[in-house]
This record gives structure tokens, sequence and C-alpha cells, in this order.
């Protein structure tokens, strides 16, 4: 086989990243029709990545929704279903103190192309929104939001909640987000930022593929295993793909490539 042509397991692996990036856009304009259908709604944006305009298919959704104060709290306590966001949702995971001041935040997970995809949620009262530098905006009603000279990060911190309450770490929601998390870090070959995500599941020099699998399989908890069982399943699928880019980029590099299992 010629040495630019991957190998049939990697064939599979580019078509399912590549099905994975339609999924995903795909899921940000069924949400924008959904949002658009909200008159609390003043407008929304994305951060992050996609927000630069520099994603890739393992990147998360960072989607800032702008709200005015007849948004019911309904929508802050569960923005998912306030806000009836599409998609089949796998878990969520609270984080309180990364809300804005009087908004809400939530990492969301949903199955998109049979893979897990991460979506950090905010819910920003209008009153103080405004779109950053680093911000792409999907949706405006009357008028666009104001601009700002800051990048999303330091405006968060400027109005960001004094309540300082964090996620559980112990959660299992917790744990399927980390070792998602890993495994995107992994594939994209980033080791210090791998290494600091599994250092948080406890893995003080980092983990490859196997000992996240077993992480997922040992530390989620029985009671919780079986209403969690489709996230763990496209845990699993994602592991299984970033296995399949890993080795066959070692293989393709001429290196032996490890048995992770």
């Amino acid at each position: 086989m010629p040495a630019n042509v991957p190998p049939p397991r990697g064939r599979r692996a580019a078509a399912l990243l590549t099905a994975v990036v339609e999924a995903r856009t795909a899921w940000l304009a069924a949400t924008v029709d959904v949002l658009h259908q909200r008159q609390s709604v003043g407008s929304a944006w994305l951060v992050g990545s996609l927000g630069r305009g520099s994603a890739d298919p393992y990147s998360d959704v960072d989607l800032v929704v702008a709200v005015d104060d007849t948004t019911p709290q309904g929508a802050f306590d569960d923005p998912v279903a306030g806000l009836h966001l599409p998609g089949r949702v796998l878990f969520t995971r609270d984080k309180p103190r990364n809300a804005p001041a009087g908004g809400g935040y939530v990492t969301v997970c949903v199955e998109l192309a049979t893979l897990p995809v991460l979506i950090d949620l905010y819910l920003w009262p209008i009153t103080t929104a405004a779109l950053p530098t680093d911000g792409r905006l999907l949706l405006q009603r009357a008028s666009p939001p104001p601009r700002t000279g800051l990048a999303f990060m330091p405006l968060l911190d400027r109005h960001r909640t004094p309540d300082s309450t964090g996620a559980d770490p112990n959660h299992p929601s917790s744990v399927l987000l980390l070792v998602q998390l890993a495994a995107k870090y992994l594939a994209r070959g980033d080791r210090p930022r791998h290494v600091a995500i599994t250092r948080h599941l406890a893995f003080p020099s980092g983990a490859e593929i196997v000992t996240l699998r077993q992480t997922l399989d040992e530390r989620v908890d029985q009671a919780a295993t079986e209403v969690l069982r489709p996230a763990i399943n496209a845990a699993h699928r994602l592991l299984d793909l970033v296995d399949t880019v890993t080795g066959d980029a070692l293989t393709r590099d001429g290196r032996t490539r490890k048995d992770t299992g």
C-alpha cells in the first residue's frame, strides 16, 4: 500500500471524523433555529476554537446565549431543557463557578455521528453580554450585541459569578468528561494538556488508551452505569477512534505501534 494512502482502519476513522464535523455543523444550525424561537434570547455566539476559526474534528462547542430578564428560572437551572436544545443528551455536568454573574453554565455531552461531543453552554444576562474578540456571532434578534476589546475568558473573569462551587470530581459525569478530554489531547498529540487532564484522574504521568478504557469501566459506579450506558459506550467509541488515529500515525511514521488493548 502506498505510503500516502491510509490503511482501511485509517479510512474508516477519517470518514467518522468527517461525519462528526458535519453532524456538529448540523447541530449548531438546529440550535440556532431553536434559539430563534425563544423570545427571551437576544443573541448567541461561539467562542473557543469554533469562535476563532481554528476548530478540528475533536473540538468542543463553546456556546454563549444572551438572554433577557423574561427568561424563566428553569432555563438557568437546566439550560438544556429550558432552551429545548436539540440532540441526544448523554450527560450533563454542573460547575456553577464557570457561570457569568446572574447567568448559568453547564457542560452538555451530546451524541453526534455516534461520538460524544461536549458543549460548554453559557447563559449570559443580556445587560452585561458583549461579543468578545474571539467570538463568532450565530444569532442576533433586532440589533447586534455590543462588542468588547476583551477575549472571552478575560470578559468572563470580569463578570464571573460570586458562586465558587466547582464540579464534583468523583461524580460519574466528571470521569466521563475527563476521559473524553484526555482522549482529545492524545489524538492531537498535545502531551502537556493530556498529562494535565489525566492528573485529575489521579494518573500523574498521563494515561494511554488502555488506562482510559479501564477508567470508564471501573470508576463509573454501578448505580450510575445503566443510566450512563449510552454515554459510556459513546466514550468507548471515541477511544476506539483515537486508538486507530494515533496507532496509524505511528505506523505511517515507521515506528512500532504499541498495543494499547
